[in-house]
């Protein structure tokens, strides 16, 4: 390759990059986190092929969702309505606003526990992060909000690896929980697999990445970048997971299966003395990018669905309304947040199926993406990770009956 064409590779790497590793690091959130934790906390290292395995579907659906906003100029919502009408985007948004509560629930208990870690009052604090959030949310600016998120993700990367490398991980359990066969049919593992495909796949990712794209300017001839940097991010995104798993095996060890804040707090003193400040800022920091994020990508999603236009009030109280019941739902649940979380992450495995249906039918369109669409093995592959994953959540729920 000669040095003016790797220049021009460099220069469309650098344009392109943002939205696919935004929400790939992102979804590194802390309620991604503390899943993490307990999912080593209660089954050890068997939980890293779990992660590992996980970056084939991550990769698979997002990069669906990143095609269709570079090719088609439209993020997931607007494709529902316009290819579909209003009727069907009003249907969709029910989902579409259930997911955006829950998520927001999910990343406030994350939060929460932060809060706990620092010794802090919990109230006053969720009520500081809530207006800090809503002010962010209601600008509406992507641009200003990657400027300061993407550098955010970077330290977010460094400080898990650092923690995971000081737990001082067995490399050779690993190599075996590699090659061992996972405990399918067993309530507690399948509760615990399904908790973790919903910390790696959540449904704000999808319109985040189809919509972000759009309001990046990407450009169809830029796909190719645009699909490495997916690939790039899930691979990244899922050796953090790999991370918090390997600090949630060290947590386990020294405080049992079960962790909460104070439990975390304890477990974290061989660490160093600032562990569990500095874990408790990292759980503030990450929840807070994920609150962000979400706001500009499911939330989107929502409001392009039902067709409330940029800038007006109700468009702008929808950010609002959608996280108060997640700020009352986390304040009455303060005695077991991490339950809550792993509880949410199970949930998210059911209520993908109709919006990865819903992405699936709008990218397989040749009238919409042409010579981008799933077809062959890209098609096949996008809809067994799919029914994979929704599958993990109905196994977990007919194991536990």
């Amino acid at each position: 390759m000669d040095a003016s064409r790797l220049s021009r590779e460099l220069k469309d790497s650098l344009r392109t990059f943002g939205p696919a590793w935004l929400v790939m690091m992102a979804d590194v959130d802390v309620a991604s986190i503390v899943t993490g934790f307990q999912v080593g906390a209660a089954w050890g290292y068997i939980m890293v092929s779990v992660m590992l395995a996980l970056t084939v579907p991550l990769f698979v659906i997002q990069d669906a969702a990143g095609t269709l906003g570079t090719v088609s100029g439209m993020g997931l919502g607007t494709a529902i309505k316009r290819l579909y009408g209003r009727r069907m985007a009003q249907l969709a948004s029910i989902p579409m606003a259930v997911a955006d509560i829950m998520e927001y629930v999910a990343e406030y208990a994350g939060i929460a526990v932060g809060l706990k870690l620092l010794g802090l009052p919990l109230l006053p604090g969720l009520l500081a992060v809530f207006a800090i959030h809503i002010a962010v949310a209601w600008s509406g600016r992507y641009r200003h909000a990657e400027a300061f998120l993407l550098p955010v993700s970077f330290l977010l990367v460094a400080a898990l690896l650092y923690t995971a490398l000081v737990t001082r991980p067995d490399p050779g359990r690993i190599s075996d929980a590699l090659l061992s066969p996972w405990p399918l049919w067993r309530p507690s593992f399948d509760y615990m697999l399904a908790a973790s495909v919903g910390s790696v796949i959540m449904p704000w990712m999808l319109f985040f990445h189809s919509g972000a794209d759009v309001r990046k300017g990407l450009r169809p001839e830029e796909l190719r970048p645009e699909r490495l940097e997916t690939l790039v991010g899930a691979i990244v995104s899922e050796l953090l997971m790999v991370a918090t798993v390997v600090v949630g095996i060290f947590l386990g060890g020294r405080a049992g299966a079960a962790l909460d804040a104070n439990v975390l707090a304890s477990a974290l003193e061989p660490l160093g003395l600032a562990s569990r400040y500095i874990m408790g800022l990292g759980f503030m920091a990450s929840g807070f990018l994920a609150l962000v994020v979400i706001s500009l990508g499911s939330a989107w999603g929502f409001l392009e669905a039902v067709n409330f236009k940029r800038g007006t009030l109700a468009y702008r109280l929808t950010y609002v309304l959608e996280s108060v019941p997640a700020l009352v739902i986390v304040a009455l649940s303060l005695g077991d947040l991490i339950n809550l979380i792993l509880d949410l992450m199970a949930a998210f495995t059911i209520i993908l199926a109709p919006l990865l249906y819903m992405l699936g039918r709008i990218a397989s369109r040749e009238d919409v993406m042409g010579s981008a669409r799933l077809r062959g093995a890209r098609a096949v592959a996008y809809w067994i990770m799919s029914a994979l994953v929704v599958a993990s959540g109905l196994i977990a729920i007919a194991a536990s009956l």
